[in-house]
């Protein structure tokens, strides 16, 4: 017989979970392989479809229609969820399949087997192409997931998830599900606290960090941050399927136990293919040893890669100068002072007004109890430009301080990225020296080349300085960084909204809100994206959910007098005006400059609008350094006093057409 090419919707389907099961429990892995194999061959059946294997726990099939695949998954799925539940991966793509004697081949079969690798239990993931056959069926939902490069396959791929009742639903899929590792790539998990006293996970969590850091010093390594490593804290998770959602080679596990002036730290550096170990060590050491411990750690780590990643390019040492100096440096032997900064950090990386401020108290403890370690002065610095960015504490102020303590920790540690980075967030939204925030951002990232933070601040600059595509470049990698930060896909969001990419940015914005549909940011983008497409009542629509969202009344209150105004509704858009006033006096420290230009706008109130504009000049608000490239304002930039307000605040300013 010879061969025979066909263009067939192709199916893939595995049982996850088998074979770990099968050694658990033999008789019921059969039977739940029974029962998927029974209700698969009923529901490929009853939609035109044949099975072409059966290969242990999984199927190759294929349909002459992409709609009917869809719809005999989605049954698949729908019954496997009644009990006994069966946790079944599904993935849909349409190709040529070559049909010989040796059995069935073809691209389309090995692109169906790699969608079908990335779906979780309960999840039905199609191609773009299959997608693209479902566009006249209002019945079947989707979500967008994103593009992703598959092994075997040459150009990235579209894939979207099927949603619907009895499926694994959308806000359960990972933002990054599992995805081809990149080569030399690891992830460090927070080491479980072991300690005595459950307070001293603030220590397992500080060591587990500086651990981050120390690796994002290393040229040619693709650490994971911090957010998207801590999302599986506390999680009983396999690690060779956290390595798939982060898409890393190796992960690094570990426990800290302190107790008096010592700490034990045991980790070991896990192949995540194999699940084998490539080290396993335990630390036994003084704690006034604790950052020669973690040097050490990083070192066995990045030399246990070369080895591990062999034969591509070697990773090596980036920081503090040639291979062989340090990875972590001793920044303090005071312990007491250095407990104190961790325990600073701790509440910082909760990201809230209310743990900024707690941070800035053991920070500000540990720069007393030694004032000559930087740490706890980079630290504050960031802190007090996180909270003047949001307007929490005055401009005059804050960002005043934050410039004296980066200034204070450069002159301690002058080769620590983080110290220059924050300087350069002090440059960029205080001092308006735009030129000297890029050479700041440029040395942070020469210093700390995989640190996401660095690549997400530097794309907030390129956009104020409507450099569009190369911020959307560095949040792509940011996010491929920290794939689980919901906070940098929102900025990746808003940096493709600004290029004019906006199909992207919906997409982008669809698979922030199917995990949290409450993430404020990104309500209010979509609101804008509506704005700009013309859609005004939409805009309303998401505008008027942020008030809920943020607990507070006036929440979003110039967003909504501005779609009010646009829709005719002149006395909803005036009673908005009230609850910022409202607002101000109950809130004097807070600054509303912004909202109240929108509110002037939506009355239109152009005199209102420029007056606020050059409020916030004054005031030195941070955000106004967006004003001049932010599409948001894109139809004021006719008016002469757009650009003299952008000249004021030294921005480019691009033109009314884009």
């Amino acid at each position: 017989m010879g061969s025979v090419r066909q263009l067939s919707a192709i199916m893939f389907t595995d049982m996850v979970g088998y074979t770990a099961l099968m050694q658990e429990d033999e008789t019921r892995a059969r039977a739940q392989r029974d029962r998927q194999r029974t209700v698969l061959e009923a529901a490929i059946a009853a939609h035109g479809g044949r099975v072409l294997q059966f290969y242990g726990d999984g199927t190759l099939s294929v349909f002459p229609s992409a709609i009917e695949a869809v719809r005999a998954a989605v049954d698949i799925q729908r019954d496997l969820d009644t009990e006994p539940r069966v946790p079944l991966r599904i993935g849909l793509h349409t190709g040529d399949v070559v049909f010989d004697r040796n059995g069935v081949v073809g691209d389309g079969v090995n692109v169906a087997a790699r969608i079908q690798g990335l779906a979780t239990p309960g999840a039905v993931l199609i191609s773009g192409k299959v997608h693209d056959e479902l566009k006249n069926q209002p019945d079947i939902e989707t979500l967008p997931l994103g593009s992703f490069r598959l092994k075997n396959v040459r150009d990235p791929l579209q894939v979207h998830a099927v949603a619907g009742e009895g499926l694994r639903r959308p806000d359960e899929v990972a933002l990054a599900p599992a995805r081809e590792r990149e080569p030399r790539s690891v992830a460090v998990l927070p080491f479980v606290n072991m300690s005595a006293d459950p307070q001293n996970e603030f220590f397992s969590d500080g060591v587990s960090e500086e651990i981050i850091n120390a690796l994002t010093r290393v040229q040619g390594l693709r650490v994971t941050a911090r957010t998207s490593s801590f999302a599986f804290k506390g999680r009983n998770q396999d690690v060779r399927e956290i390595a798939s959602q982060l898409g890393v080679e190796t992960i690094l596990e570990g426990s800290v136990r302190r107790a008096g002036g010592r700490v034990r730290i045991a980790a070991q550096l896990i192949d995540a293919r194999s699940g084998y170990h490539l080290f396993s060590e335990v630390y036994d050491r003084g704690l006034d040893d604790i950052f020669e411990t973690q040097d050490e750690l990083a070192r066995t780590i990045v030399d246990r890669l070369q080895v591990h990643l062999a034969p591509e390019p070697p990773v090596h040492h980036h920081a503090y100068g040639a291979s062989g100096s340090l990875l972590v440096r001793a920044h303090t032997h005071d312990t007491e002072a250095y407990t104190e900064y961790l325990r600073g950090r701790f509440h910082w990386n909760k990201w809230t007004p209310g743990d900024a401020r707690l941070a800035i108290q053991y920070m500000e403890r540990a720069a007393e109890m030694d004032p000559t370690c930087a740490l706890p002065f980079t630290g504050l610095a960031t802190a007090y430009t996180f909270l003047a960015s949001l307007g929490q504490l005055p401009a005059d102020d804050a960002y005043p301080r934050a410039a004296a303590y980066a200034r204070h920790a450069l002159e301690l540690e002058d080769d620590a990225g983080e110290s220059h980075l924050a300087l350069a967030t002090v440059k960029m939204f205080y001092d308006w020296d735009f030129e000297g925030a890029r050479e700041r951002f440029e040395e942070a990232l020469a210093l700390t080349p995989g640190a996401a933070e660095v690549h997400h601040l530097y794309s907030l600059f390129l956009k104020a300085m409507g450099r569009f595509d190369e911020a959307v470049a560095h949040m792509e990698t940011a996010v491929g960084m920290d794939p689980l930060s919901l906070p940098y896909n929102q900025t990746l969001a808003v940096a493709l909204h600004a290029a004019g990419r906006l199909d992207e940015a919906d997409a982008r914005l669809d698979r922030i809100l199917s995990l949290d549909p409450a993430f404020r940011s990104s309500v209010e983008t979509r609101g804008w994206l509506l704005l700009r497409r013309g859609d005004v009542e939409g805009a309303l629509e998401q505008f008027e959910r942020l008030p809920g969202l943020a607990d507070h009344p006036a929440a979003g209150a110039g967003h909504r007098a501005l779609a009010y105004g646009r829709l005719g509704r002149t006395d909803e858009a005036r009673a908005m005006g009230d609850l910022l006033e409202r607002r101000a006096a109950d809130e004097p420290r807070v600054n509303l400059a912004m909202d109240r230009a929108l509110y002037h706008w939506g009355l239109d109130d152009l005199d209102g609008v420029f007056a606020c504009f050059n409020r916030a000049v004054d005031e030195r608000l941070g955000t106004v350094i967006f004003l001049g490239t932010s599409p948001n304002w894109a139809d004021l930039r006719t008016d002469p006093r757009f650009a003299a307000v952008v000249e004021r605040i030294g921005l480019p300013a691009v033109s009314s057409a884009s």
